[in-house]
């Protein structure tokens, strides 16, 4: 294991989870700690888009790291989401992390079950769509404050949070949609089993 690559990002992913939570944490959340939060958390999101190229590429998919990599994914996102809810504002809404949880646990459950019963369902490209739309949206979040940004001659005032906000909406709006697919691929596949038995 400690010689697959993959496998090793994926961990990482894992152990930048509470630097990111204690760095965003009340009391200790700063302007400059947010910046910090979201360099972690956009190196991890890169990782995340190659890892699964590198075991593919490589030839090293493993079970383990069929585990690993959503699991990763998974925690990553929703303790960073959960771990802003702390901070007033509020940073995300609570109504979009409680739809992002329902969308992401009753996927799980149906490939779960998908698997259990042998059904494949085709991974579609709005998953990866929804994973890019929701990292860069987390970025924004997490780095939240305004800065003065220049255009040439031009200087704007641009607030992120703001930015990553909407861009977590397009975010959940692609999760849904990949999320309805896949429990069509989920019904279409149990509906084929049923006439082959």
């Amino acid at each position: 294991m400690w010689r697959n690559i993959p496998n090793l990002l994926s961990l990482a992913r894992i152990a930048a989870i509470p630097v990111i939570v204690i760095l965003i944490w009340p009391g200790i959340e700063s302007a400059h700690t947010c910046f910090w939060a979201t360099v972690i958390y956009a190196i991890a999101g890169i990782t995340d888009l190659i890892d699964g190229a590198i075991a593919r590429r490589t030839n090293q998919v493993t079970i383990l790291g069929k585990f690993l990599d959503p699991l990763s994914d998974k925690l990553f996102y929703l303790v960073t989401m959960v771990a802003l809810l702390q901070l007033p504002g509020p940073r995300v809404p609570p109504w979009l992390v409680m739809i992002v949880l329902v969308r992401e646990l009753t996927i799980t459950g149906l490939r779960a079950i998908a698997m259990s019963e042998g059904i494949v369902i085709d991974a579609k490209e709005g998953g990866k769509i929804k994973t890019t739309f929701a990292t860069i949206g987390m970025c924004g979040l997490l780095l939240h404050y305004e800065y003065v940004i220049n255009f040439g001659p031009i200087q704007e005032q641009v607030s992120f949070h703001l930015i990553g906000l909407w861009i977590t909406f397009l975010s959940v709006v692609f999760s849904l949609t990949s999320g309805f697919g896949y429990i069509r691929g989920f019904v279409r596949g149990v509906q084929s089993n049923t006439k082959s038995t």
